[in-house]
């Protein structure tokens, strides 16, 4: 059985070690860990093992040893941090007679190589041995580090927080071609809507920007190199002048809480037109997925991604069908973001021409694989982190 050390528990409910933020369970502010320094927040990832039944042993530091997890759930990863003398005296002098292991569980897609190099650099100082460093990611480049292990926390956590129950498939006709909904602006979202937008394919979906935003505002961080295509830079100005556009009446809170489901998004619409966290993972060359890609799996859509390269390639490695012999998904593979966006746009827009209600009720097999995937068991996935994280210390 694995073992977890934790600095104290509230309310029989494990308090984030090392946070400083201050709070109860089952209160607003015990939601708000992830919001202050130093972002280290409820772990969820007791959550899933309690739903798959998985045992685990919570203890303090007195009965921690080499194969005992500490664990550092974190919202955000700062530089800025000395993780060493942030910790508990207790859990430096465990660490440094190799009695206890270090696990950071980080559920965001930040580049893990810069991490690595960070941190190790920063516990050699103190002379630890890296062994006892352990550090989950939810980008896909981590698992090319030593001590670094890949785990895809969005599928397990939409599934745990949205109960909502799943949109069966119908082979009624849909009212919508397709739902594309962005809720935070970044400006590659912004260019890949004005796209859209500017060819009238708004009309013939459930479109969203729900974002007010001014132009003089500086254009920045945006991976797609847009003035090789005619007239994209003034479109995109243009689009975010018109915006908001809605697609329901929730609020921007409603929008971001995982357990919200709008169904008609799902049940009348054929294609779900993913815009990813990300569409260069933090130049990792990694994938990062989230609950956005996770949504249309859950509810029986077609989908295509605008993210990272290599996304397409992942769901099809966790078993996941991605409807090749009817969506062109070669954007998945290529390496330059800009030549990578454009091509999917094409497949869009080609998509659009099509007989979607056709295509979708082709489908049916496919798309029932993928709901039922998404909602089997977990447990191997979780036992298969656990497992990994714990090899190499329990060799040193």
């Amino acid at each position: 059985m694995v073992k977890f050390c934790v600095d104290k528990s509230v309310d029989g409910k494990p308090y984030p070690n090392v946070a400083t933020w201050n709070a109860r369970p089952y209160t607003s502010d015990w939601r708000k860990f992830s919001t202050n320094w130093p972002y280290s927040e409820p772990v969820h990832f007791f959550e899933y093992l309690d739903q798959e039944n998985i045992p685990y042993q919570i203890v303090d530091w007195t009965q921690s040893d080499r194969s005992t997890l500490y664990p550092i759930s974190l919202s955000f990863f700062d530089f800025n941090i000395d993780w060493f003398v942030l910790l508990p005296v207790m859990i430096r002098e465990k660490l440094r007679s190799r009695n206890i292991t270090l696990w950071f569980f980080y559920s965001e897609g930040d580049h893990p190589g810069r991490i690595r190099d960070h941190l190790h650099a920063q516990f050699q100082k103190y002379d630890i041995d890296l062994g006892l460093i352990q550090f989950t990611s939810a980008n896909s480049a981590a698992d090319q580090l030593s001590g670094f292990h890949y785990f895809v926390d969005d599928e397990c956590l939409y599934r745990l927080r949205n109960t909502n129950c799943p949109i069966k498939f119908h082979d009624r006709p849909r009212s919508h071609k397709y739902t594309a909904l962005v809720r935070t602006h970044k400006w590659w979202r912004a260019t890949t809507m004005a796209r859209i937008w500017a060819l009238g394919l708004h009309n013939h979906g459930f479109f969203s920007y729900n974002h007010y935003l001014s132009v003089e505002d500086k254009e920045t961080d945006n991976p797609i190199e847009i003035d090789r295509f005619d007239n994209l830079r003034a479109n995109t100005y243009e689009f975010l002048q018109h915006c908001p556009f809605r697609a329901d009446e929730l609020s921007s809170q409603e929008h971001n809480l995982y357990a919200t489901t709008v169904v008609e998004h799902f049940e009348d619409s054929y294609l779900n037109v993913v815009l990813e966290t990300h569409l260069d993972a933090d130049q990792s060359g990694g994938v990062f997925l989230t609950e956005k890609t996770f949504k249309p799996i859950k509810n029986c859509q077609l989908f295509m991604i605008f993210g990272a390269r290599g996304s397409i390639a992942q769901l099809r490695n966790m078993g996941y069908d991605t409807f090749d012999h009817v969506i062109d998904h070669s954007y998945d593979v290529i390496e330059n973001n800009t030549e990578r966006w454009d091509r999917a746009c094409k497949e869009f827009e080609r998509l659009m021409r099509t007989d979607l209600h056709s295509i979708y009720i082709g489908c049916k097999s496919a798309l029932e694989h993928n709901q039922q995937l998404f909602l089997s068991s977990k447990a191997n996935c979780l036992n298969n982190l656990l497992k990994r994280s714990l090899e190499i210390c329990n060799h040193l």
